[in-house]
């Protein structure tokens, strides 16, 4: 067969096995096709999708490179190259692929908004506010330029100009749903509740298939406790463009009988989430004949010895057959169809038992027999949307580290400005309180079990709450003015983790008001 007619009929077989939901198929027919036909852009190019689809962020990344090099002013593939990066995290590389497709397209203003989102992960906010006001000026009557506009200066704290900038955005196109959405979310930031649902409402007339108005005003009703609202509209998180379903065929959300079949439960977004919610996985277990839980292949271990009667899987590993198939955070609402329990939550996890004196054993002896073992963790993801609100630069948590404490850091990866803080707070006389043992946490098995050999833990909202919380060690969560939907408002616990206590910084305020208050505690405790 020559080449063509072989690159040919590849793609046309990976392409059925796309249409029917079967990426990782897809994967196994183009990867030897692209191996072999290096040059073969179209090759390269469907192999990057079925990757990405597949849910192998990081192979995906790589390959999309490779159809870049060979494609270089293909707008639509930079775009998905940029979209591929950015979900995996790689956000230099998104930026310089969304830019050159911006530049290739005559300026679309949707690739303008992706190279804002990715500035703004960045914590580039004024390099893109100079960039939107530039074209703003050669275009004043552009309703979206007005609301980027708003949407930079939200995440500058600007709330004030934030709004005027959607009201602007709406005097000139009074039907851009975004705008009244993000009106909404403005007005729930600023815990003005009545007034977010307005906004909602008002979104929902211009458009009622608007999936970030419904995301958003699921987000609010959980945050307000209405999870009955709240999980049924959150299932159009698959349609704000943030998410996309793995697998074909409509999951399933608690209608129907499963006895006898195999059930899929799917991990779908951060590491934390995973753990949380895995805790709803048992309660599927009277109700189907088997059940398999794929998640991320770090939280694979951990979560198979904690969870008996349920066969768990990393998504480094094939996907099994299956009957039906539900992503992990719709199991509230599937589960609220089958029984009335709102809160349905395995049993704590429990650390390896060998982990744990093997890092019993690694752990450097305590300063003094008085002094408490407390895990640290201060930063999360940086390409989380909210990572510039929830996570913590060293230099501000340094205080904490005067207490009478040894301080075991619990997060694996830490940033390049906060290691160079380190060495800094290390070359002052006497501070030596804090050990840093990211190396050897290879998956949260081993985090698991060295927190484990902890008194307490006190963390960002990142996986290391979710993981002290569901071992079910003291922990205390720090948390911005306006958190996650998950922590709720106005309580200092939260029923997801009963050994979870909730510090929240005031709006307004600065983290260290909360660092100094819980550094007099632990002066005083000791």
């Amino acid at each position: 067969m020559a080449a063509a007619e072989y690159s040919k009929d590849i793609l046309a077989r990976a392409a059925q096995a796309f249409q029917g939901g079967d990426y990782a198929a897809a994967v196994d027919l183009l990867s030897p096709a692209a191996a072999a036909h290096p040059d073969d852009a179209d090759l390269a190019s469907a192999l990057a999708y079925a990757l990405s689809r597949a849910g192998a962020l990081a192979q995906a990344a790589d390959q999309f490179e490779r159809a870049v090099a060979l494609r270089p002013k293909d707008v639509g593939l930079l775009r998905d190259a940029g979209a591929v990066h950015l979900r995996n995290g790689t956000l230099e590389t998104a930026l310089e692929r969304y830019r050159a497709a911006y530049r290739l397209s005559n300026n679309d203003l949707s690739l303008l908004g992706n190279i804002v989102d990715v500035l703004l992960r960045l914590q580039r906010g004024n390099e893109a506010l100079t960039m939107i006001e530039g074209t703003l000026a050669l275009a004043p009557r552009a309703a979206s330029l007005h609301y980027m506009r708003g949407v930079v200066l939200g995440a500058l704290g600007r709330q004030q100009e934030e709004r005027q900038s959607y009201e602007n955005a709406i005097k000139l196109d009074p039907k851009l749903v975004d705008a009244h959405t993000n009106l909404g979310v403005l007005a729930r930031d600023q815990h003005r509740f009545d007034d977010a649902m307005r906004h909602f409402k008002h979104a929902l007339a211009i458009d009622p298939e608007h999936a970030g108005a419904r995301t958003n005003r699921a987000q609010t009703n959980l945050l307000l406790g209405q999870f009955t609202h709240g999980w049924r509209d959150y299932e159009w998180r698959w349609r704000d463009g943030v998410q996309t379903m793995p697998y074909a065929g409509a999951p399933w959300l608690g209608e129907g009988a499963l006895a006898g079949q195999t059930l899929l439960v799917h991990a779908e977004q951060g590491l934390g989430d995973t753990i949380q919610f895995s805790r709803y996985v048992p309660a599927l277990v009277p109700l189907a004949g088997s059940v398999i839980l794929r998640v991320q292949a770090s939280l694979a271990p951990l979560l198979r010895a904690g969870l008996p009667g349920v066969t768990v899987i990393g998504d480094d590993a094939p996907v099994p057959v299956f009957d039906r198939h539900v992503p992990l955070l719709s199991l509230p609402l599937a589960l609220s169809r089958q029984r009335a329990e709102p809160w349905p939550l395995g049993e704590p996890l429990r650390a390896d038992e060998a982990l744990k004196q093997e890092w019993a054993a690694l752990l450097p002896a305590r300063s003094s027999a008085a002094h408490p073992r407390i895990g640290l963790a201060w930063s999360g993801n940086p390409g989380h949307p909210d990572d510039r609100n929830r996570s913590i630069s060293f230099a501000e948590l340094a205080p904490l580290l005067d207490a009478p404490c040894d301080f075991i850091c619990v997060q694996k990866d830490i940033r390049p400005a906060d290691l160079a803080a380190i060495e800094q707070w290390r070359g002052v006389a006497g501070h030596d309180n804090l050990h840093l043992p990211n190396d050897a946490l290879r998956d949260f098995s081993e985090t698991a079990a060295l927190m484990a050999n902890l008194d307490s833990v006190i963390t960002v909202d990142t996986v290391a709450a979710h993981l002290a919380g569901a071992l079910g060690i003291p922990t205390v969560l720090l948390l911005p003015a306006m958190p996650d939907w998950r922590w709720q408002l106005n309580r200092e616990d939260t029923p997801w983790y009963p050994s979870v206590r909730l510090r929240r910084k005031r709006a307004g305020g600065t983290w260290a008001e909360i660092i100094d208050d819980l550094r007099a505690s632990l002066q005083q405790r000791g």
